[in-house]
């Protein structure tokens, strides 16, 4: 006989506290961080953005998680954020994408679940962590759909040293700006104190860069637009076990690699953060089977 005796009042609260931890994990993980305080300052930042973006990476965190769940996913990958982040990026795209508000959430909810799918299906056929590429992936779909607009940007603004370092850390989630940025930089401080301080000298590094080489506009310097993958790439580094060395590699690599994503005609996006990871991680597992 199939007992229907409801969970306990604490049972269902853990449950409840589990699930809101493994969203805002689902939004520290963009930036490789199992720390549901990081992922609370992340989102508050977000907030600060705008209402919009925060209850849009809300709303995604929470359909990969769910969308998870339904493919019987193992409740520890889901509680560390696993399957949220890349559908907190895509729901954010789509945030800075779609009108009216109605359209948002249906491209939000759509692009969650395939980025979710897309994160699990990498699991079978790569040999590497598939990090944001289901994002990326899912968003040049629905640009191919004739939906998406470019990479979202914040209008032109007053090219301000700060704003443009600080705007990069902010970028990743496809928002821009001085406070949106300190509330990521605080996040990473938060979970590891050197991530914060890679991220900023990642972004003045890059802002150096993109300023004396005169092919990019000042106005999308200063929100951060060509900072974002180099900030991405040296948390990812830094998270992943690698040093300073390999930091200094890979901001030049992600910049000349977005430079070639733009030419042929491709938004980006955080594809460049992907590319380099993977060859790091590609390197790494031929040396240690060469040992």
């Amino acid at each position: 006989m199939v007992s229907t005796k409801t969970p306990p009042p604490e049972h269902r609260n853990a449950l409840g506290l589990d699930a809101l931890r493994g969203i805002l994990r689902g939004v520290a993980q963009v930036y490789l961080q199992n720390n549901t305080l990081t992922g609370v300052l992340f989102l508050a930042g977000l907030f600060v953005s705008g209402p919009v973006a925060g209850m849009c990476a809300l709303l995604g965190s929470a359909v990969g998680a769910a969308t998870a769940a339904l493919l019987r996913v193992p409740a520890e990958r889901i509680g560390q954020g696993l399957y949220g982040f890349n559908s907190v990026l895509i729901a954010l795209g789509a945030a800075g994408s779609f009108r009216p508000l109605w359209l948002t959430a249906l491209a939000a909810v759509g692009g969650a679940v395939t980025a979710a799918l897309l994160t699990h299906v990498a699991r079978y056929f790569l040999r590497v962590p598939a990090y944001t590429a289901p994002f990326v992936f899912t968003y040049w779909l629905l640009e191919y759909l004739g939906e998406f607009r470019h990479w979202p940007s914040a209008p032109p603004s007053h090219p301000v040293l700060g704003l443009g370092v600080f705007a990069s850390a902010a970028e990743v989630f496809l928002v821009t700006g001085l406070l949106p940025g300190l509330f990521i930089l605080a996040g990473l401080a938060v979970s590891r104190w050197t991530l914060a301080v890679g991220a900023l000298a990642a972004a003045l590094a890059t802002y150096g860069i993109v300023q004396g080489v005169p092919l990019f506009p000042a106005n999308e310097i200063t929100t951060g637009v060509y900072g974002f993958n180099a900030v991405l790439v040296v948390v990812g580094m830094l998270s992943t076990g690698r040093g300073w060395r390999a930091c200094v590699l890979a901001v030049p690599a992600v910049l000349l690699l977005q430079a070639g994503i733009e030419a042929v005609g491709l938004t980006p996006a955080t594809f460049p953060f992907v590319l380099a990871m993977w060859c790091a991680d590609l390197w790494r597992a031929r040396s240690e089977h060469e040992k």
